[in-house]
């Protein structure tokens, strides 16, 4: 007895469909790894795992193909740890730390308000095609999450956790966004 193995125009359809998806995925993986890896070629200080990590995770990364588009992105995760980092220190607040802390807490909330507006800035700037500009947003990005780390040694404790991570990723994210935006040509 012989079996009909015709296939359907719609299965058809979601098989192709399926393996674009797939190997679409697979091209912005690349093109993730070769722009990080670039850009820790033209900076020491970037970390290509976290860099990859970062980026290829992050929504608008299946747009970005280039060092535009990334540099874009790079700028958003930014946006996004600095607004997660604000967050915490909200809810740190709200636990009623001990005194040493509060003002270091305080200091880092508004700092970490202002992280968020300099990395949305170089996005607007990368947009736009000012480079120079974005890169001193960047730079400005990177000093005021410094600035919470200082606030902390002034007050002589140590970050609180996850305050910390955040500060870690803010701070390799502005250097991240910085190396890609320097990548562009």
């Amino acid at each position: 007895m012989k079996t009909s193995t015709t296939t359907t125009p719609a299965l058809t359809a979601t098989v192709l469909a399926a393996a674009a998806l797939i190997l679409g995925a697979r091209s912005v993986d690349a093109a993730v790894a070769d722009t990080c890896k670039a850009a820790a070629a033209s900076d020491v200080r970037v970390n290509v795992d976290l860099c990859m990590s970062k980026l290829g995770s992050h929504r608008g990364s299946l747009e970005a193909a280039d060092a535009w588009g990334l540099a874009k992105v790079a700028s958003l995760v930014g946006v996004d740890n600095a607004n997660l980092a604000a967050a915490d220190v909200k809810a740190q607040e709200a636990a009623d730390p001990n005194v040493r802390v509060k003002p270091a807490l305080a200091r880092c909330g508004t700092l970490y308000k202002d992280v968020g507006m300099w990395f949305a800035g170089a996005h607007d700037q990368i947009s736009n095609h000012a480079y120079p500009a974005a890169k001193q947003r960047l730079d400005e990005a990177l000093a005021q999450t410094q600035l919470c780390n200082a606030a902390f040694a002034a007050a002589g404790v140590t970050l609180p956790q996850p305050l910390a991570l955040h500060t870690v990723d803010c701070i390799q994210i502005a250097i991240i966004a910085g190396a890609i935006t320097n990548l562009i040509k």
